[in-house]
């Protein structure tokens, strides 16, 4: 999918890496976008598996047409860097924190799982799902046990 087509409008660029986790380098998002990608860089900091993501770079960009937002991701692991891309789910820009923090988290995961490994990694193994439930952003696990998005502590803390 090409992210730089006329119709979509930067809105958004930032970095995260292990030693500076986010920073956000430019945006014309409501708070609650901002609030939500924090919430997901949080989450990306403590539970990567084998510490493999040295960086992601991110770009919101505005679709004029259909009124959504999409969270690209160029994913840098061990050294190999992905194009930015995102597959998944965009949201409404005046979207609440939860909706769009579900949806980065779903383009965001669908990313790191294209340079090969796993985010976030769950308790008892595999990796943790984006949820909407009940209004509130969570991961899932395969067993159907939820963690609020942005909540995540070290694996078995």
């Amino acid at each position: 999918m090409d992210f730089f087509v006329d119709h979509r409008e930067r809105v958004l660029t930032a970095t995260w890496t292990p030693q500076h986790r986010l920073v956000v380098t430019s945006s014309d998002l409501p708070e609650a976008w901002l609030r939500a990608l924090a919430r997901l860089a949080h989450d990306v900091g403590v539970r990567q598996y084998g510490d493999a993501i040295e960086h992601i770079d991110w770009v919101a960009l505005y679709d004029t047409d259909g009124g959504a937002v999409w969270l690209a991701s160029a994913v840098t692991i061990a050294g190999r860097r992905n194009g930015l891309s995102g597959n998944g789910t965009g949201a409404a820009i005046d979207a609440d924190e939860e909706t769009a923090l579900t949806s980065m988290a779903d383009l965001v995961q669908t990313e790191v799982a294209e340079a090969h490994t796993a985010w976030p990694w769950g308790d008892a193994g595999g990796f943790l799902g984006p949820r909407l439930v009940d209004g509130v952003a969570v991961w899932m696990d395969r067993n159907g046990l939820t963690t609020r998005i942005g909540d995540l502590c070290e694996k078995g803390g």
